[in-house]
């Protein structure tokens, strides 16, 4: 009070910079640094000539020049393109169909004055925790017509039930009822303000959970692995399984690049390279969303 009659701002109270700050400071370097890591090693050996990698297979930079060579080779190769293309078909559409029928049917249920709409969420959440196995829904999707289709990457995804949790909190508890009732009252029916007024207010939400969805999507070799199987429309996900673990593909990819490119590079190099390739399109898409990610998370995981 003294202070303060005499004209004087308090103290601002400062926390010291101590002994446990440093700790964390340095434990989070360090796991970044590990985590980082191998993927800047991959990187590197699938830029590094050949004959310097067999040198020194540890190098983390290339001192002999940037070969680029590998990558070359691998986009020379009709059945990468092709995998690429089903990739990023099946991640948009995956992707698309998830977080539209997801989020609307979060808000649907988020209408708890609508009779039914509290058994549907629990007849939903259900569904998270049990499951028919493996037999019984690869006996459905044989049913369904979905077998050794290109469908049962992308159809099977339509609903992501964590997710909706998220969504369904976040409609329930943050989205506001007056924007509602101001577009209902300008003329617009329930689907024209959940396009119109309910998607655009809830954009952090749903850049967050659309980049999870995509990566996932991007990522999935599972289902291709189980219901489809056909290297016609196989995605880029399972090539990269395919030159990781075994050789016929690697092979042939390298033969290809010998009698198109005049050279033949190694396995190891290829595989380097395609995970490089595989990992590049999620590096570039993260960085443009992350701004999102909390702020659109915790809009909606903190409530409920």
């Amino acid at each position: 009070m003294s202070a303060l009659r005499a004209g004087k701002a308090p103290r601002k109270w400062r926390r010291r910079f101590g002994g446990f700050d440093v700790f964390v400071t340095v434990f989070c370097l360090l796991f970044a640094l590990v985590c980082f890591f191998p993927l800047w090693y991959v990187f590197v050996v699938s830029i590094m000539p050949y004959s310097e990698f067999v040198q020194h297979p540890l190098a983390i930079f290339p001192t002999s020049g940037i070969d680029l060579q590998y990558y070359r080779a691998i986009f020379s190769n009709a059945s990468i393109w092709n995998a690429i293309f089903y990739s990023v078909v099946k991640t948009g559409l995956a992707t698309g169909l998830s977080v539209i029928i997801t989020a609307a049917m979060a808000y649907g249920v988020s209408k708890r004055h609508i009779p039914g709409m509290q058994v549907v969420n629990v007849m939903t959440i259900v569904t998270m925790y049990f499951g028919g196995g493996l037999i019984p829904v690869y006996l459905l999707y044989r049913d369904l017509g979905l077998l050794r289709s290109f469908w049962a990457m992308v159809l099977p995804f339509s609903l992501n039930v964590g997710y909706y949790i998220i969504m369904r909190n976040y409609f329930l508890h943050e989205l506001s009822s007056e924007l509602e009732e101001a577009a209902h009252l300008d003329g617009a029916n329930p689907i024209q303000a959940f396009f119109r007024v309910v998607l655009p207010t809830s954009a952090p939400m749903i850049a967050a959970v659309t980049l999870f969805i995509a990566v996932a999507m991007w990522n999935d070799w599972y289902s291709f692995h189980t219901y489809v199987n056909v290297p016609a429309i196989r995605p880029l996900a399972n090539t990269l399984r395919e030159i990781l673990t075994k050789n016929n593909l690697v092979n042939s990819i390298s033969n290809e690049a010998q009698a198109l490119l005049g050279f033949k590079p190694p396995p190891v190099a290829l595989r380097m390279a395609t995970v490089i390739v595989a990992t590049t399109p999620i590096l570039i898409v993260y960085p443009f969303l992350q701004k999102y990610f909390a702020k659109g998370l915790m809009l909606g995981a903190v409530k409920g």
